[in-house]
This record gives structure tokens, C-alpha cells and sequence, in this order.
């Protein structure tokens, strides 16, 4: 058992103080509350709940449970419970048809399924259903992650193995669906309260895994082969080896990049520095064309970011060099990116922050879209081990290309449009991985070209990258 589940399951209590605060905020954020109503609020931390008085005089109260469950059990048997929960109060139509009710895992089995998931007790008392302040900070730490030893052929936490996916609710952001409950809540209370604007943000990122540089052959011949694109080829087999112009994989990430532009949609591109491997081309990012696409990326006002290599999961002290060289072509920062084959862990956030970065975007999976820690609001994860939050931003990934490639071109846009408007409801970021070496084969450039055409109209405001959090705090 990892030793974030040993603090938690040697405490009866299951969390701390502190962290029933940083849960609590988390919600409030989710809820259109501002950093100074927040800090506003009294806290009480009994034995047996959390009391939140929101307002005084004349004073009105939100109660969360404490649930009192032999965690050292339930936990070493990766029993999580999961119930359904209903509405306060019937939502309008728009938003009843993306939250028709509200999941919560990491419940007690005496919890009953259906209640409403906040119950008012008066005009001045509203209850919480379950221990919701436990279930969003085991959510968001990715708690069920240590839980078992289930991991891929890359190390990785398989999304089968979640009980989002087990419960078929992986394609829906239940965190933050739970701060839509809490606006009715803080609605009910205090009728003149007005929560701030839900916007839609939209941040696609490419990670640039090859560019087409040293000369590869077998690389070259597959555009023509498996990508079914000659010219790509005939290019190359000048471009590389006589200086002809950039190659056609560092040719697309500045494409991506002017269709990105046109449509006034936030853009980032993340290099790598990595040596050559099994699962990393070894290219040098420091060689005069990638910087010169590097450069013209960082001109017109696009993030560059760091895509550590394979080898960096899990090995802290790589990770430092790598980081360390890609911030002498990149620049002091802040940097942010995400991890190679999305191989990631609880302990990368540890990694990542000791390494000095701002923010990472791993948290999602290869072969499912939706939401791998029940959101797409970017926060700062809880380190239980620490009791604190990480001084790192996360921005969960929620879909990738090769998700995409399995079915049809409508198939495909449908399920886009699912995750987007999921995201619009609650007010979040829809985050789209999409490689440079996806932009060749001429069908993955139509589906592409379809994508950025969907998620720019209407124009969704851009992401400010932690700003705001930090404001907010």
C-alpha cells in the first residue's frame, strides 16, 4: 500500500482540516464563488461534520457529514462505493439534460441511493446528503490509483480499471457538476447572492513527438505507405538531406498552429529533449529548424512547453535534466506540458513541482475520452503525504487524438461535441491532445480542420493558466 493510502486509511477521521478546507474551496470555485466571499465564510470542524456558516446576521448554515468507515478495510479491498443523488431543486432544462443527477463515489454503504444530494432543513439550514468534502478530494488526488497494482504495458493506470469507467460515468465532470448543486444551495440561502459567469475554454496542445529530423527512411516511405500522402514523402527525401526546407512533421506543427491562430483558439506545443529509444525518436529540439519554429511559435504569442520523455516516469532525477536543458531552449518560465505516453502517477505532481513547473496536463487517458479525476476545472491537487496543496496547476486532458481514429468522422465529432458541451455546462476547459504527426495522412487533416471549426464557433475565452486561481486564493 503507497504511502498516501497509509496516511489516509491509519486516520479515522479520513482528512484532515485542512483538507475538508481545500475540498471545501474547490467546491465553492465550482460554484461561481469568488475568493472574497469564500474568505468570508466561518468554518467549524466538529467530530462528526463540517459546518459552513455563509452569512451573518442573521446566520445561515451548510452542514457536510463526516463518514465514519473502517477505511484500512474498504480501502485494501478497493470497495468504493458509488450512489446516485438528485436535485435540491429541478434545474432549468439546458442544464437537467447534462446532470440529470449527480454521482458520488467514495461513499459509506449505509448511504441510500436517489436522496437529493442537498436537503433544506429551514430557510437557514441545508445538509449535505454524503461525506461530499471526502469523495471530491479522493477524486481529485486520484486516490483509486494507489489502490491497486493494475497497471498497462507502459506503466500506466488503465482507464478500464477506474470506477468511472466500471460506472459509466468517465464522460462526465462530476466534480464539477457538483458545484452546480452548490449554486442552488448558496442560491436558497441567500436569494441576492449571484454566482460569477460559467465560460467555456477551449486549449488544444500538441506534443511534438517527432519532427522528422536525424533522416529516417522507413519513417520517410510510411507517409506515402500508411499515411497515403506521396508529396510528404518527396518532400522529405529533399527537405532532410539536402536542406530544402523544413521537414514535413516541423512543417505541420506550424500549420496546426496558423489554423489555431485563424480561429482564435489557445494553443500550445510541447518539445522534447529525450534521447533516442523504444519509445522516444531522440530528436534534438536545439538543432537551427526546430528553433526556428520555436521561435515563430513564441513570436506570435503561442506557450512552448516540456514533454518529458519516456524514461522520465517515475525517475525524478531524469526528469530534472531534461527539464533543466529544455528550459535553457524554452526559457525560465513558467513551463508546464505533460508526460510522454500520458505515463503518469500521484507522485509526478511531486516530481513536477520539485522540478519548478506551473502546471501539467497528463491527467487523462490513451484510449478513453472524458474526465479522469472528475474535471475539466483546472486546481491544485492535494498531496495527502504533505498535507498541502501543490504549488503546481493541473489541467486535465480530456481527449486525445487517437480516440478519435476508431470510428467514423461523425462518430467521432459526436463524441467531441458531447465532452465540449459537458464542459460548457459546468464552466470548464475542454482540452484536445492532437500530435504534429497526425496532421499528414490527408483524412486525419479533415477531421482535424472539422474539430477546430467546431470548437471555435462560438469563440470560447482563453485560458489564463492559473491567474485567476491565484487571485482566487
Amino acid at each position: 500500500m503507497s504511502t498516501q493510502v497509509s496516511e489516509i486509511s491509519s486516520q479515522r477521521s479520513e482528512l484532515t482540516r485542512e483538507c475538508r478546507l481545500y475540498s471545501l474551496k474547490e467546491l465553492a470555485r465550482r460554484a461561481g464563488v469568488t475568493g472574497e466571499f469564500f474568505r468570508s465564510w466561518t468554518v467549524t470542524f466538529e467530530e462528526c461534520q463540517t459546518i459552513v456558516c455563509v452569512h451573518r446576521p442573521p446566520p445561515k448554515y451548510i452542514c457536510f457529514p463526516h463518514t465514519c468507515i473502517d477505511f484500512q478495510r474498504q480501502l485494501s479491498q478497493c470497495n468504493i462505493g458509488v450512489r446516485r443523488a438528485s436535485w435540491m431543486h429541478a434545474p432549468v432544462d439546458s442544464i437537467k439534460r447534462e446532470v440529470p443527477n449527480f454521482i458520488v463515489p467514495w461513499v459509506s454503504d449505509d448511504d441510500r441511493e436517489n436522496t437529493p444530494l442537498f436537503l433544506s432543513v429551514g430557510p437557514s439550514v441545508v445538509h449535505c446528503a454524503f461525506d461530499l468534502l471526502s469523495s471530491l478530494a479522493f477524486t481529485l488526488s486520484r486516490l483509486e490509483e494507489t489502490l491497486t497494482i493494475h497497471r498497462d504495458l507502459h506503466g500506466r493506470f488503465p482507464s478500464a480499471a477506474s470506477i468511472a469507467s466500471r460506472e459509466q460515468f468517465l464522460q462526465r465532470p462530476i466534480v464539477d457538476e457538483y458545484g452546480l448543486a452548490f449554486e442552488q444551495v448558496l442560491t436558497h440561502l441567500l436569494p441576492a447572492w449571484r454566482p460569477e459567469k460559467r465560460t467555456l475554454r477551449v486549449l488544444i496542445s500538441h506534443d511534438i513527438d517527432h519532427i522528422g529530423i536525424p533522416f529516417n527512411l522507413r519513417e520517410i516511405l510510411g507517409h506515402a505507405i500508411r499515411r497515403h500522402c506521396p508529396g510528404a514523402t518527396a518532400h522529405d527525401l529533399l527537405a532532410v538531406p539536402f536542406g530544402a526546407g523544413p521537414p514535413t512533421y516541423l512543417s505541420c506543427a506550424q500549420q496546426l498552429a496558423e489554423m489555431e491562430l485563424e480561429r482564435g483558439l489557445d494553443c500550445e506545443f510541447y518539445w522534447k529533449v529525450s534521447p533516442p529509444g523504444q519509445f522516444d525518436s531522440g530528436y534534438d529540439p536545439f538543432q537551427p529548424a526546430a528553433r526556428k519554429v520555436i521561435s515563430w511559435l513564441r513570436e506570435h504569442g503561442i506557450t512552448n512547453g516540456v514533454h518529458p520523455g519516456y524514461e522520465t516516469f517515475l525517475n525524478p532525477e531524469l526528469l530534472r535534466r531534461e527539464v533543466d536543458q529544455l528550459t535553457q531552449l524554452l526559457g525560465p518560465g513558467p513551463l508546464g506540458g505533460r508526460q510522454h505516453y500520458l505515463r503518469w502517477a500521484p507522485e509526478t505532481w511531486l516530481h513536477w513541482e520539485d522540478c519548478g513547473l506551473a502546471y501539467d496536463s497528463t491527467i487523462g487517458y490513451a484510449d478513453q475520452g472524458g474526465f479522469r479525476a472528475g474535471t475539466c476545472v483546472p486546481y491544485r491537487p492535494w498531496l495527502f503525504f504533505a498535507n498541502r496543496e501543490a504549488n503546481l496547476l493541473e489541467i486535465p486532458l480530456v481527449l486525445m487524438d487517437q480516440i478519435l481514429f476508431t470510428g467514423s468522422e461523425q462518430d467521432s465529432l459526436g463524441l467531441l461535441l458531447q465532452l465540449l458541451n459537458r464542459c460548457r455546462s459546468v464552466g470548464g476547459v475542454f482540452t484536445l491532445l492532437w500530435h504534429n504527426t497526425r496532421f499528414v495522412a490527408p483524412r486525419h487533416k479533415r477531421l482535424y480542420t472539422a474539430i477546430v471549426d467546431k470548437v471555435a464557433a462560438p469563440e470560447p475565452k482563453r485560458l489564463d493558466r492559473g491567474k485567476s486561481y491565484d487571485s482566487w486564493c
